[in-house]
């Protein structure tokens, strides 16, 4: 069907039927092929997957775009006209970002169509010697006395009463606290904290559901009385949060306070990170800083750099797939470099990265499911020439 090498492996990737070999070969051409004939090939090709495989042109559009993110700048045909589709010329990416973004989209054509609409792709699990596996749901409930539980071993069903508060752990394994009653009149204050390789949902006694990723904490009152419900962070949370105009919602991250009634908002507050962000996908919310507040509306994005004093800066039309990545199942990159990628990276694997030699500039885009082993991105990251060997509960990357 296709006569030149390039597009044979092409379409063979596009199918899922690359052996391992062929993906090395694959790789090596797109590195060595001039841009313009490489949009060519990837367009052709695509074209012919998505006939064959007859999706919806939206669906089939928004996978296009996901994988090569084209440059509105430059038409590859001329085809600009009012109600005409615009096809362009996608500029030269690192080597890195293109193969990821093939690989991204393997899982997706051989695995991902399998399985239900919405749930991350299934990648199989080979713990190898010198492997890795992925984080979980992991997670330590410490409660008002001092106590603590180990949410991951712990049995389904009741877990403790703290007053009017029953603390139980869901069929679906997530922690969900039932209030009843009149309010306590001390505030008891629980904590929970996932480990690096942890992940855990919590829905809190107001119905507000929290989505904790790895080496986060939540501190939480068991019940809210008062003129708002105030809980703490660290690390990255995500909250839709129950809405009630009589009690705004507050949550303290770092220096900075975020109030709402009713959202759903992302908070990435790493201390490892220089930056905190606030994302919103839904509703309003408030963010304050050093005596200074700013409103967001659903797209924003809010930054406030770890200098307490600093102004709070505003980026529009975020992409809010990109932040919501890691709840969703998914690594996903957009220009990272290297040290962003290794700090998701050993969160996640529970590992701790050590450099041997300086980080280049390069930067990385695509994405990737984060339930396969640490070696099947090290492998992808090999082709960039970003070198990675597991030594114990270490990684050392040679850049």
């Amino acid at each position: 069907m296709y006569s030149d090498r390039g597009s044979e492996l092409t379409a063979k990737f596009f199918a899922g039927t690359c052996t391992e070999d062929e993906k090395m070969e694959l790789a090596r051409w797109i590195k060595e092929t001039p841009d313009q004939e490489l949009a060519q090939v990837l367009e052709r090709v695509w074209d012919d997957f998505e006939s064959e495989k007859q999706m919806p042109d939206d669906v089939s559009d928004r996978i296009l775009n996901n994988i090569l993110f084209s440059s509105p700048e430059i038409p590859l045909d001329g085809d600009d006209q009012a109600g005409e589709p615009v096809r362009y010329l996608w500029p030269r990416m690192a080597a890195a970002a293109v193969v990821i973004l093939l690989l991204g989209l393997y899982w997706w054509a051989g695995l991902n169509q399998k399985q239900p609409a919405g749930q991350p792709t299934q990648v199989p699990t080979e713990i190898g010697s010198a492997d890795l596996p992925p984080g979980g749901n992991k997670a330590i409930l410490t409660l008002g006395d001092g106590s603590s539980i180990i949410l991951d071993t712990a049995q389904n069903g009741n877990l403790a009463h703290q007053g009017n508060t029953q603390i139980i752990k869901s069929k679906k394994g997530e922690l969900v606290y039932n209030s009843s009653g009149v309010a306590e009149q001390a505030t008891v204050l629980n904590t929970l904290s996932t480990p690096k390789g942890g992940e855990y949902h919590i829905i809190l006694s107001d119905s507000t559901k929290v989505w904790l990723n790895a080496a986060s904490s939540l501190r939480f009152p068991i019940a809210f009385k008062g003129k708002e419900r105030q809980v703490e962070i660290t690390g990255e949370v995500y909250f839709e949060v129950a809405p009630n105009a009589k009690m705004p919602f507050v949550v303290k991250a770092g220096t900075s306070e975020i109030t709402v009634l009713g959202t759903h908002f992302n908070v990435m507050a790493y201390p490892d990170e220089k930056i905190l962000k606030t994302t919103l996908l839904e509703g309003s919310v408030r963010i304050s800083n050093a005596g200074k507040s700013i409103m967001l509306t659903p797209g924003q994005q809010a930054r406030v750099k770890a200098v307490s004093d600093h102004p709070i800066s505003v980026l529009d039309h975020i992409d809010t797939q990109k932040e919501m990545a890691w709840k969703n199942g998914y690594f996903e990159f957009r220009d990272d470099n290297l040290q962003n990628v290794m700090r998701q990276i050993s969160r996640w694997y529970d590992v701790e990265i050590i450099y041997e030699g300086a980080p280049g500039e390069e930067t990385f885009t695509g994405r990737l499911p984060r339930n396969g082993n640490v070696s099947k991105i090290f492998k992808i990251l090999s082709l960039s020439g970003v070198k990675c060997s597991i030594q114990g509960k270490s990684v050392v990357v040679n850049p």
